[in-house]
């Protein structure tokens, strides 16, 4: 090959390798501002900034993420489109058009300006945080706070408000203005003027010592109508300071407090938990209802978006925080339950007589109607152990473990013999007080709660038939059927589908295990609820199956709603329960219930329950009662509080009485 040649092949060859370099950057980069504002109106609307259109990957789309990140998954991009792409001074531009919704699906729409940048042959898109929105500066972000509207109410029977949004007054002490005897006159003053309230001055002596600067001390925050019996005596103290502001509000102070639940804003360990569902200025539900039920209660969740940082107003000002788009407030959905006020305020006065922490349920046999859920502790604000507690049933058990040696063929009438001890297996039981009633009837054996002829008796009986007792009975009602028996120890919602406990009675077959069960001690644990249940079932004849919310909030619920597997459980028979009606109100007529004899109103029909727990020698015990008059079915427990007829009897007295 000649000189020429070899030189005519060499630029051949440099033409070849341009023309394919100049084919396969063709088909990467565009070669029209069009077409590189719509490849970068794509990317931004799959929210993937991979296209080799923007001058670096990475660090656009760590623009991208760290701008939208707060939006989390309360608003969603739904659309990026191309609206013009036009040049002024030299500079090319493409108006974006951006559409976001929130979880409503209610749409946010503004448009941008995306620069883009001709380098040679082709054309390159830029981000900045002003072109996903035009208010945000270098550095900016999306801010998202809560613009929730008003929550659902929680209603009772009737459509009664039991809780509802309501003013409250803060109450607050600058410690840089106080004077010598403020603390003191202020607690003074509070403690008088609102009932139960016990604040103490030298806690608050405290805080104020411990506060920096002119911080304020909160002191406490009262119902409206609270705030009205004191304000006369506390306004015009000096450095006390007070804000208006609001609450959702029981319709009575402490009314159904532990069930209803309590709300409050999302702390920062809440948003950081819920990924991004929660964020601030969000109500949360804390505890009770409220927490179960808080997406229904708490509606869509309106939102408020926000440029943040070196933001950019209409004036060319700036300032920190900048309200870019609001979304529709809308209102929480109302929520329905069965408490009844006359019977819940009935229950809450008598769980109040108590003098250690008690639980009052009040059922309605005949449509299992929970009307009402009472908790107190005097020592402070009380947990749900109405519905959540466990504890050993003691002898209100007795009605199950009788109902089985009924079934068995035990008879009323029959005689079993009750002597001071009895022993099974080894293992030593004896009665209350150490009582002796000799050879009498079972009937007999039940209303005087005679340990040792139950223990005795279960002989006649296995542990599975005392739990399938039990069971018909409603008290394991929504729990989980495993090996140990009827009702596991987990959570267990029956058809209430708020995360109560029932009942768990393992079907352990062990002596001594077997006669503990038969008295209610052993592994048998019960919820006030479960032996509300237990009772209603008796008087109604048949399972009950209690309920306490109403409507379709269940299925919107997180909670299992277990009224299917209800239905599946061993029916109770008419007949026995016949049997156990009758022996319940022996029990009060002359058994260990007698102080109930003179309740006005129809016959009432109990059992007390004595339940012994810990490692004290001689034990702690809890006292409960479980009984009905009417159509109304009660459980009342009292932690160590003694002798069910010392404790409970008393707190079941006082709830009759009001009621009638």
């Amino acid at each position: 090959m000649s000189k020429k040649s070899r030189v005519w092949s060499a630029v051949a060859l440099v033409l070849v390798l341009l023309a394919g370099a100049g084919v396969f950057a063709i088909f990467r980069l565009p070669m029209l501002a069009s077409t590189a504002a719509e490849t970068a109106a794509r990317d931004l609307a799959e929210e993937q900034l991979s296209s080799d259109v923007w001058h670096e990957k990475e660090l656009v789309q760590g623009t991208f993420d760290r701008v939208t990140k707060s939006l989390g998954k309360r608003v969603d991009l739904r659309s990026v489109t191309v609206d013009d792409v036009t040049e002024s001074d030299g500079q090319t531009v493409a108006t974006l058009d951006w559409t976001w919704a929130n979880l409503d699906g209610e749409a946010w729409r503004y448009s941008s300006e995306l620069p883009l940048e001709k380098h040679g042959l082709f054309w390159w898109a830029d981000l900045t945080e002003k072109a996903i929105h035009p208010k945000l500066g270098k550095g900016g972000s999306f801010e998202l706070r809560a613009n929730p509207g008003r929550r659902g109410k929680i209603l009772g029977a009737d459509d009664d408000v039991l809780m509802e949004e309501g003013k409250v007054v803060d109450i607050g002490v600058h410690p840089n203005r106080l004077e010598p005897d403020t603390l003191s006159t202020l607690v003074k003053q509070l403690n008088d003027g609102v009932d139960s309230l016990d604040l103490d001055a030298d806690d608050l002596d405290d805080a104020v010592d411990e506060a920096e600067g002119n911080q304020l001390v909160p002191v406490i925050t009262l119902r409206e109508d609270d705030y009205k019996h004191v304000k006369d005596d506390i306004h015009d103290l000096p450095g006390v300071l007070f804000s208006d502001g609001s609450q959702n509000l029981t319709r009575s102070r402490g009314f159904a407090q532990a069930t209803l639940g309590s709300t409050g804003q999302a702390s920062a360990d809440d948003i950081k938990k819920s990924d991004g569902k929660i964020i601030a200025g969000d109500i949360v539900g804390r505890t009770g209802l409220q927490k179960t039920f808080n997406d229904r209660l708490a509606g869509p969740g309106s939102v408020e978006v926000f440029a943040k940082g070196d933001s950019t107003d209409d004036t060319g000002g700036k300032t920190k925080l900048t309200s870019l788009h609001a979304f529709e407030q809308k209102d929480g959905d109302d929520l329905e339950t069965t408490l009844d006020v006359k019977t819940q305020d009935a229950a809450d006065k008598a769980a109040a007589t108590a003098k250690k922490p008690a639980a009052v349920v009040v059922i309605r046999p005949s449509d299992g109607h929970v009307l009402a859920v009472a908790n107190r502790d005097p020592k402070g604000a009380a947990w749900d152990r109405a519905l959540s507690g466990q504890y050993a049933p003691g002898s209100v058990f007795k009605i199950a473990s009788g109902l089985a040696l009924l079934e068995s063929g035990v008879k009323p009438d029959d005689d079993i013999a009750c002597p001071k001890t009895a022993n099974i297996g080894g293992k030593s039981f004896k009665n209350a007080e150490d009582e002796v009633l000799g050879n009498v009837s079972f009937a007999d054996d039940f209303a005087h709660s005679c340990n040792t002829a139950f223990v005795t008796s279960g002989e006649k009986v296995t542990g599975a038939e005392v739990a399938e007792a039990a069971a018909q009975l409603g008290m394991t009602i929504g729990a989980e059927n495993n090996e140990s028996g009827a009702g596991s120890e987990k959570d267990s919602t029956g058809a209430l589908g708020i995360g109560a406990k029932m009942a768990s009675v393992p079907t352990d077959d062990d002596a001594v295990a077997h006669a503990a069960q038969m008295i209610g001690q052993g592994k048998v644990q019960a919820s006030p609820l479960a032996v509300a249940t237990m009772a209603a079932s008796v008087n109604a004849g048949e399972t009950v199956t209690p309920q306490l919310v109403l409507g379709d909030a269940l299925e919107d619920s997180d909670t299992a709603d277990a009224t299917d597997t209800a239905g599946d459980a061993p029916q109770l028979d008419a007949d026995a329960a016949k049997e156990l009606k009758d022996m319940m109100r022996r029990t009060v007529t002359e058994g260990t219930a007698t102080d109930l004899k003179d309740v006005p109103g129809k016959d009432v029909h109990g059992k007390t329950g004595t339940a012994e727990y810990g490692t004290d020698s001689p034990p702690r015990t809890h006292s409960w009662f479980a009984g009905f008059q009417g159509d109304l079915a009660v459980a009342v427990l009292v932690e160590d509080g003694g002798f069910g007829a010392e404790a409970a009897v008393p707190v079941a007295h006082e709830f009759f009485d009001r009621i009638n």
